[in-house]
Parts: C-alpha cells; sequence; structure tokens
C-alpha cells in the first residue's frame, strides 16, 4: 500500500554552528540545547531559508531554554551517541503547524557545535536503536507506516537515510515507545 512521504531533509555535508563558543570538555551535554536551536535557526534565517514562520520564532525563542513543556514547540533535548564514537549527540526536535516535527542531530566536531541531520516529518514516534535515528509515520492507508532510518555516513559526516520502508503498523503492544 502506498503511504506518505518519508521524512525528508537529511543534510549533504555538516553544518558548524561558528556563533555558539567552543566546548573544551567535549561534551554536548554541557551546551545549552535552546542556545544550538536559536544558533541554527539564525544561521537558516542568514542562509535565506527559515524553517519556521514568525509566530513559530517567536515561540520557539520565548521558550527554548525551558523546553518541554506543552505550551513550548521545543521538545526535551535527547542525548544518545548517533556516530558510534563513544559520545553522545544532542538531538532537538521542535513541532511546527499542527502536525509536523522537525528534528536536528548535533556533534562536537574539535569542539565546535556542528549540525549532522535535520529533517521533517509527521511522525507517530522517534526512536534510536544501534546508533540509528528511527522515524516511524502513519501510512495514506489505514493500519500502514512508513519507517525512515537514518545512520550515520562516516565518509560525508552527517546522517543520512540508510532505509526507508513500508508496510503494516505493528501491533500497539509491539511498537517501540517514541522519544
Amino acid at each position: 500500500m502506498p503511504a506518505e512521504p518519508p521524512a525528508t531533509g537529511s543534510q549533504e555535508k555538516p553544518q558548524p554552528l561558528t556563533a555558539l563558543p567552543r566546548v573544551r570538555s567535549g561534551d554536548i551535554r554541557k551546551v545549552s540545547a535552546g542556545s544550538v536551536l536559536l544558533a541554527q535557526i539564525d544561521v537558516d534565517k542568514r542562509h535565506g531559508q527559515p524553517v519556521f514562520d514568525k509566530d513559530e520564532e517567536r515561540k520557539i525563542r520565548s521558550c527554548a531554554d525551558k523546553p518541554g513543556s506543552d505550551s513550548c514547540p521545543v521538545r526535551a533535548p535527547e542525548y544518545h551517541d548517533l556516530t558510534g564514537d563513544g559520545k553522545d549527540e544532542l538531538i532537538v526536535g521542535v513541532r511546527s503547524g499542527s502536525n509536523l516535527l522537525v528534528i536536528y542531530a548535533y556533534t562536537l566536531k574539535n569542539g565546535v557545535v556542528t549540525s549532522i541531520l535535520d529533517s521533517t516529518s509527521s511522525p507517530q514516534s522517534v526512536e534510536v536503536a544501534d546508533h540509528k535515528l528511527v522515524i516511524h509515520e502513519p501510512g495514506d492507508a489505514p493500519g500502514y507506516e512508513s519507517r525512515t532510518v537514518y545512520a550515520w555516513d562516516a565518509r560525508q559526516q552527517v546522517m543520512t537515510i540508510q532505509d526507508v520502508g513500508y508496510g503494516r503498523r505493528a501491533p500497539a503492544s509491539a511498537t517501540p515507545s517514541g522519544r
């Protein structure tokens, strides 16, 4: 059965956020997820590619440092090793529009916060498994879903789409919990 289009927005190359201070400790958890998100929004605007409309941006700016509340579109940050180097990367999700989620992932390269993924989708759930980010989206037919798997591409130094699958949705009891 056909399903909705898969998640989009995978980057072709890493994008350093040079406006942020260097993280000499090498621990991305020492960086404010809110400041990373705001730096990303500023970079996107400078490149003429704003992701959020003005009202969404205003809401994001007002709560970026206190994510996770019902009124804030910024979800609580997650930390997982996506690159397989034993260090956590930062994953930030932002609700946009009625049912979209913009997902960003960042790593540290020589102490510089660097964007390695930006994806927009309408997920049912998002999970990290075996260093991969997996997005499950509802299909356009009842009982079906699409699954997009992002994996670390060491050559390109970004997360790229490794696999896209369509099929029957797993029963509720077997569905992995979203993050």
